[in-house]
């Protein structure tokens, strides 16, 4: 019941190295519940009420903030929104779409663009993602039949290159957010996660994974033949022998898989210990992305 409630950006990023991040505005702030007021118009005051609910259980506190004692429950709600942490305000942000939002479908939600929006216009680190669907199984007047469902919620990441992050990590989480691509999303998301929190060595076995993942979707929709138990060697082996793309970019993209079998967690590390620089998963989340980029173009 509440496991996804405590799935929220502080708590992901614990443990993060003590680097300086650029706080966030109070224009920001500001701009974030003008969006949400003018986009629910008078269904906004309902909306606050039942997301106090939620902030309430994610923290353990009945009262939010310090005027909470003579405050309705939204009241409160806007005073904590303004007085609160930056990790707290972002978590928040998260749980407005893990909430029913009156008037408003997904996967289009317009408060994302706006939302993403004000991070650039503050030049913020930060980006929420869309949301991952997935498809399933239903029966129809006893017929089988397909629905689609929300895999995961948006999330905020942290980006660091603003070049790379336009070009292709947001392209290549728009993509990952299709059905299609839900274990590779999930994948890929977790190596950003890795990556923020300084553990190298899980977002280079991720970041394979997540190739993995999308080669094997791309084979199964070009009708390529391939093996679950393929690696990424035969995958890319045969996408390659399928397509327009020239042998030589075999070298290049089987790199992502070479540094996670020979630098990741995915393998022992033997009598001494490997230490993975931040360049070097760095490198790995935007070739992976770039990667994922390039082979959906040309068999997507």
């Amino acid at each position: 019941m509440f496991e996804k409630l405590f799935d929220v950006f502080s708590r992901r990023e614990q443990n993060l190295p003590n680097v300086a991040i650029k706080p966030l505005t109070r224009e920001f702030r500001n701009r974030v519940l003008m969006l949400l007021r003018d986009t629910l118009q008078n269904q906004f005051h309902a909306f606050l009420r039942r997301l106090h609910q939620k902030a309430a259980y994610l923290y353990g506190k009945f009262g939010l903030s310090e005027a909470s004692a003579h405050s309705s429950p939204e009241d409160d709600l806007l005073n904590f929104l303004g007085t609160c942490s930056d990790e707290q305000f972002l978590d928040l942000i998260e749980l407005i779409f893990r909430s029913d939002l009156p008037g408003i479908t997904w996967p289009d939600n317009p408060l994302i663009q706006g939302i993403n929006d004000f991070f650039r216009i503050d030049a913020l680190p930060y980006h929420l993602t869309g949301y991952s669907m997935e498809e399933t199984e239903t029966s129809f007047h006893g017929a089988p039949a397909m629905s689609i469902r929300i895999a995961e919620f948006p999330q905020i990441i942290r980006r660091d290159s603003e070049v790379v992050h336009q070009s292709a990590m947001e392209p290549a989480l728009t993509l990952l957010s299709a059905p299609e691509f839900k274990h590779a999303n999930d994948e890929f998301l977790k190596a950003l996660e890795d990556h923020r929190k300084s553990d190298h060595r899980d977002c280079l076995a991720k970041c394979g994974s997540a190739f993995e993942s999308v080669m094997k979707v791309l084979c199964a929709k070009n009708s390529i033949p391939f093996k679950e138990k393929d690696t990424a060697s035969a995958l890319l082996k045969a996408l390659l022998g399928n397509g327009r793309l020239d042998q030589f970019w075999e070298q290049p993209l089987i790199l992502i898989a070479t540094l996670r079998n020979r630098l990741s967690s995915a393998h022992g590390a033997g009598a001494e210990a490997k230490v993975i620089s931040e360049h070097v998963a760095t490198y790995a989340v935007n070739s992976t992305a770039s990667a994922i980029l390039l082979l959906c173009s040309e068999f997507g």
